[in-house]
């Protein structure tokens, strides 16, 4: 840990002369603010647009166009008469156009080409944002530089293009079944968390109504140091590659933290009933909830699980998938920071209701209350498990996930 908080995770991996890196954020959409749902998406959009230094070819001139887009939104979010927004994205529209002309494109990507980086991306969930890059070990330095750069002053430029690309998002997620489904049914569990309250991508009505300034606000909150961690896995030499690291990173400022917000959740009133509408095969959705990661629970119920559903020998495979008492059921754990739950779901097959699956379902947990499964189904998931553990630890990507899961 740097002096500023800044977390650092290092792990070797000389299979090959490359190394995964993340920089972590623990933010996502939970920390959205209730009237700008799907900002914490929006920024990690926002990040790869360079900063005062890339991705412009004259920043001082740039800049004059950019605090008037900044300026216009605000005046945006703020009014409610149609007539006069559309007057102003007129005007931001022709501002962007101004602006664009000094903008660089897709900077960050192409200095990662040239060195050789693949897989540059970056994903938004309810509690982290992360940023990830896959480059070879000789880079390790270029990597500080670039990521180093683009948390020091990022610029929001291409502000209005880039809404597109995340309307996209949002419209296919309006057209999925499964999106709905989960949507609603998050809605039901967490009637007053953010989990199920707040999606990630965001409101329709908050993307239309975006705001630069809250989003530097969230930036500023946020992206601090003492809330950060970086993550590599490589071919790399953690002793030397720690003073690197810290050369580029120790310059941040660490910032005190708003205080965590607590959302209480009442207990279900006995069986709770949602339904959605939606084109295409009925599908169930049920939870119970669950205490949280870190509870002494936690593995009982992780293994409750898996004898449940392991894709192959757990009851409801055998029980009803194999032999086709239903279309398709399964079940996996849900855990978050605040809150947890157990999910299953079942498709039911021609002629059947959702009331059958549910039932057929709720047979198969009794029968683990009950104990009511043979006895080499334990030792054999338990084998499984750490079968899948070792497995993934012989990735960069997998030892990099544990890490940030541990962060």
């Amino acid at each position: 840990t740097l002096q500023n908080g800044l977390q650092i995770f290092l792990t070797e991996n000389h299979e090959k002369p490359v190394f995964y890196a993340e920089v972590v954020i623990k933010a996502g959409s939970s920390s959205d603010p209730k009237e700008s749902t799907g900002i914490a998406h929006y920024l990690e959009h926002m990040l790869f647009k360079g900063t005062d230094r890339y991705g412009t070819i004259d920043f001082k001139k740039e800049k004059v166009h950019l605090d008037k887009i900044t300026e216009l939104y605000e005046k945006h979010f703020n009014s409610k008469k149609l007539e006069d927004r559309a007057k102003i994205m007129a005007e931001i529209s022709q501002e962007s156009k101004l602006a664009s002309q000094y903008a660089i494109p897709n900077e960050f990507d192409r200095m990662y080409q040239q060195m050789g980086g693949t897989g540059v991306n970056a994903h938004t969930s309810n509690e982290e944002t992360v940023y990830k890059v896959v480059a070879p070990s000789n880079c390790l330095k270029k990597w500080c530089l670039i990521e180093s750069e683009r948390f020091r002053n990022p610029v929001f430029r291409l502000f209005q293009t880039e809404i597109e690309a995340v309307y996209e998002e949002k419209n296919g997620s309006l057209d999925s079944k499964e999106s709905a489904l989960y949507e609603t049914f998050l809605a039901a569990v967490y009637k007053n968390h953010p989990y199920g309250q707040q999606t990630t991508l965001g409101s329709v009505e908050h993307l239309k109504s975006p705001s630069i300034k809250r989003m530097y606000d969230f930036y500023k909150t946020y992206y601090v140091p003492n809330n950060m961690a970086i993550v590599i896995s490589g071919d790399i030499n953690p002793e030397e590659d720690i003073k690197t690291i810290a050369r580029y990173f120790s310059s941040w400022k660490a910032k005190k933290m708003p205080l965590k917000k607590q959302w209480l959740e009442k207990d279900f009133k006995g069986e709770e009933a949602v339904s959605v509408n939606f084109p295409g095969e009925e599908q169930l959705m049920l939870s119970f909830r669950i205490p949280t990661e870190g509870h002494e629970d936690e593995y009982a119920l992780k293994f409750m699980d898996m004898i449940l559903d392991n894709s192959q020998a757990g009851l409801i495979n055998v029980n009803l998938n194999q032999t086709l008492k239903v279309k398709r059921a399964g079940s996996y754990p849900m855990f978050f920071n605040d809150y947890a739950n157990q999910t299953f779901y079942g498709m039911s097959k021609k002629g059947q209701s959702l009331e059958e699956v549910k039932d057929l379902i709720l047979q198969q947990i009794e029968k683990v209350k009950k104990g009511e499964f043979e006895e080499w189904l334990l030792p054999a998931i338990l084998a499984d498990f750490e079968k899948s553990q070792q497995s993934g630890y012989e990735s960069n990507n997998g030892r990099v996930s544990t890490l940030r899961e541990l962060f």
